[in-house]
């Protein structure tokens, strides 16, 4: 099934960094996100209203998904780029078209009225695309307790203590048990044995992201960046896996 996206998230998508309204919001973009980015021909549905990523908009913020000026803008984005609600094609396309069509001082007028266009990431994103350059890899959130940059915690700080789990319950990465514990605001669930093939285990080292199968046969090492894993982890296998 295509992706839903509207007018004005196409070029928010290019200019992404892990950052939005709220943990879901952030969560599910980050998916939307790596999926374009693993896969470039992945289908999107050029929408005019609400979207895959509106659906997530956290329900006590200002909602704005269906204002005015965001639909003005879409339409603006969707004519500039040569598209139409309805439409159906690749993300690649959609980069290609970008590419073709716009140049980053072009969002001071397109998107004027965004509050996020001061940070500059949407036109660090299009002179990216611009230049035939690819566009960075945003990590998914990994929550829990004192959690450094390569997912170490406050209950598992060695060396080799570097990598995330997703839980069955939330299918958010956490660094431990003990963090979901202390973090979450419901009870820990491992992840389900009939998705042991999708991604499940993030290394925090180079931010691959393997299946639980992967995971069990990697030896202790990641297989793309080589950085070594706690072994000890294999004691824990029941509290993450089913």
């Amino acid at each position: 099934m295509p992706i839903a996206l509207r007018g004005h998230h196409l070029l928010c998508l290019l200019g992404y960094r892990g950052m939005g309204y709220s943990d879901t919001y952030v969560d599910n973009m980050t998916g939307v996100y790596r999926t374009l980015l693993a896969d470039p021909t992945t289908e999107c549905e050029i929408v005019s209203g609400p979207d895959q990523l509106c659906q997530c908009f956290p329900a006590d913020g200002e909602y704005h998904c269906e204002d005015r000026n965001v639909a003005e803008r879409d339409a603006l984005i969707v004519q500039r780029l040569g598209l139409q609600a309805g439409q159906v094609v690749s993300w690649a396309e959609i980069l290609s078209r970008v590419a073709q069509s716009l140049q980053p001082d072009d969002l001071f007028q397109i998107c004027s009225t965004c509050p996020w266009l001061s940070y500059g990431v949407c036109q660090e994103g299009i002179q990216r695309v611009v230049a035939g350059e690819e566009l960075p890899m945003v990590r998914p959130k990994v929550y829990g307790v004192q959690v450094d940059e390569q997912t170490r915690c406050k209950h598992y700080y060695s060396e080799i203590d570097i990598i995330a789990l997703k839980f069955g319950c939330c299918e958010r990465y956490y660094p431990c048990y003990e963090c979901h514990l202390e973090a979450a605001d419901h009870p820990p669930k491992p992840w389900p044995r009939a998705r042991f093939d999708e991604p499940a285990v993030l290394c925090g080292a180079c931010g691959h992201e393997l299946t639980v199968q992967a995971y069990k046969s990697c030896e202790s090492k990641c297989p793309s960046c080589q950085a070594a894993f706690n072994p000890g982890c294999l004691l824990h296998h029941h509290l993450y896996f089913e």
